[in-house]
């Protein structure tokens, strides 16, 4: 699988998808004891005040959702990256099947709905791919 979303912890990058037990390993090596906060490439925060469980269970949902759509976001970052570098032969290609492995919302589990950083990352995929 290619790597669809990087996420800095402290001096570290953690690739998504990733495996869940490396991201429980990944957070337990930061601030054990302090509430973490995230916040995306635009420095909005997407979340704020989390204990090390809380964060935790939030980035293993993200790391689900992206698992269970990654034909979506691949597809998405596929075209992104065609689309930047020129490419028109595979633009259309790529753009037809992001969408159509784009999920709706209605179909998408609650749980999904309620994490931000899920919602962000949708959010920036889909709208790369209008």
């Amino acid at each position: 699988m290619y790597t669809i979303l990087n996420i800095n912890i402290d001096d570290r990058v953690l690739e998504f998808p990733a495996n869940d037990e490396l991201i429980k390993l990944a957070i337990g090596k930061s601030n054990k004891n302090n509430k973490q906060s995230i916040s995306n490439d635009k420095g909005q925060t997407l979340s704020y005040g989390k204990d090390n469980a809380e964060y935790i269970n939030s980035l293993i949902q993200l790391n689900h959702f992206i698992k269970r759509y990654y034909t979506f976001f691949n597809y998405a970052k596929l075209y992104d990256n065609a689309k930047q570098n020129n490419e028109e032969s595979v633009t259309d290609k790529f753009k037809k099947i992001a969408l159509a492995n784009k999920p709706r919302l209605a179909d998408v589990d609650d749980k999904y709905i309620k994490n931000d950083l899920i919602l962000d990352l949708f959010k920036q995929q889909s709208a790369k791919v209008k």
